[in-house]
């Protein structure tokens, strides 16, 4: 994996090792509320939302692991169990949607009441139902989903549309999230644990948003479309694992103007950017965060560093001394991005100037990659796992180095550039 190259197999790998460690938190999470002196109604509602989810497990593995493997997820995870002793009995509250939408993606029959905070009951990668009620019924029977508001009437909907994000009634209390052509991601500006309760601490300064502008979705949707066939034209593998991996795309807002792009490492697969300009700008997002997301599902298995160390250092694509993991992570995006820039160097496609722009890039890249792995390889703080792993960094370095010379054009101007718009 060190050489960021898909892999026959990785994604399989990658999505088992995801599974683990969600089963590990929710274990977690189940033990902290039996430990500690949880109110006993909310204890109870969580013992029927996990059986829930049991029974999902139970009735289609795949579909229920697939749900729990959704970005919005890990966000929730992570909220709950940083959640203190006051706050963790409204935290819990999530269970009851995250069980919903597991059981509705399995086939499961069931029926639960779950509260609409702020009027909206949001169910995990698939959407959020309106309403001005306080709590809502939510039942699956057979091929139907059906909401039912206190005091209101019921809106009945086939689960294909629900699961499939294509119930677009004007106006209708359901809004699903948009599905994104020609994978299995969504546009999903609806999460409501993402930074929540924390002041987007964790998310480098980038504020969530709603898309509530009239066409904004899509305008999302088409540039999502010229990217992959951007990504499609210069490197089919690398444009079908981005396709396969990716499960969210997520609008954020920085400062005025600004561009940057994140991944949380709690919720792999999700990729948080500002609304990107042109189709290169966005692949070039996509193939970066993917590559945080496998790095943040790697290191949740194999140790790559020794912890305990207060060492920084200074990278070319940041401003401010990073600690050895970020250097790492960084490390890792960018070798990827000299690749992706070396194939978009030779797409049949391309002019004589986007060659040229696009050799520049790689070189600017290289140049930032080859003084990190120095870094990384002389910190004295990698494992045993680590050093293959650098060392499998250092090998693709090299080949791209040879392959296409390292011209200096433009590489104080790039860099600048790309100085902190990448946040892990």
């Amino acid at each position: 994996m060190g050489e960021t190259r898909p892999l026959p197999g990785e994604a399989a790998a990658l999505g088992a090792w995801l599974h683990s460690r969600r089963l590990v938190l929710l274990k977690a999470l189940l033990t902290r509320v039996e430990r500690a002196r949880t109110p006993e109604r909310t204890a109870r509602v969580l013992d029927a939302h996990w059986a829930l989810l049991e029974q999902a497990e139970s009735h289609d593995p795949a579909a229920a692991r697939s749900a729990l493997g959704y970005p919005a997820v890990g966000n929730w995870l992570a909220r709950t169990l940083e959640a203190g002793p006051e706050g963790l009995p409204a935290a819990l509250a999530g269970s009851g949607p995250l069980a919903a939408a597991v059981a509705a993606t399995a086939g499961t029959a069931f029926g639960l009441d779950l509260p609409a905070p702020g009027g909206r009951l949001t169910l995990p990668g698939l959407g959020t139902y309106l309403t001005d009620a306080p709590c809502v019924r939510l039942e699956a029977a057979g091929d139907g989903v059906s909401f039912t508001p206190r005091g209101g009437r019921t809106v009945r909907l086939p689960r294909a549309a629900v699961l499939g994000h294509g119930y677009d009634a004007e106006q209708a209390p359901w809004r699903p999230l948009r599905g994104l052509e020609g994978g299995f991601a969504v546009l999903d500006d609806r999460d409501p644990h993402l930074g929540d309760g924390t002041r987007h601490a964790g998310l480098g300064g980038l504020r969530p948003v709603t898309l509530g502008v009239p066409g904004e979705a899509d305008a999302w949707h088409r540039m999502w479309k010229r990217a992959l066939r951007l990504l499609r034209e210069a490197d089919r593998e690398r444009a079908a694992e981005v396709t396969g991996l990716v499960r969210s795309l997520v609008p954020v807002l920085w400062k005025p103007q600004g561009r940057a792009s994140a991944t949380r490492m709690a919720a792999p697969w999700a990729v948080l950017a500002t609304r990107p300009h042109t189709p290169e700008e966005l692949a070039e997002v996509l193939v970066h965060e993917v590559q945080h997301s496998k790095l943040a599902v790697l290191e949740g298995v194999v140790r790559l560093s020794r912890p305990g160390t207060e060492a920084v250092f200074q990278v070319g694509w940041r401003s401010d001394p990073r600690p050895l993991d970020a250097v790492l992570q960084g490390t890792y995006a960018h070798l990827a991005l000299a690749d992706l820039w070396d194939r978009l160097a030779r797409r049949a496609a391309a002019t004589p100037a986007e060659r040229a722009a696009a050799r520049g890039r790689r070189a600017d890249y290289l140049t930032q990659v080859d003084h990190a792995l120095f870094l990384l390889l002389g910190s004295g703080q990698l494992t045993r796992q680590g050093t293959e792993f650098v060392e499998g960094m250092r090998r693709r370095n090299a080949r791209l180095t040879a392959s296409g010379g390292r011209d200096a054009h433009g590489v104080a101007v790039a860099a600048d550039k790309l100085t902190n718009g990448h946040f892990g």
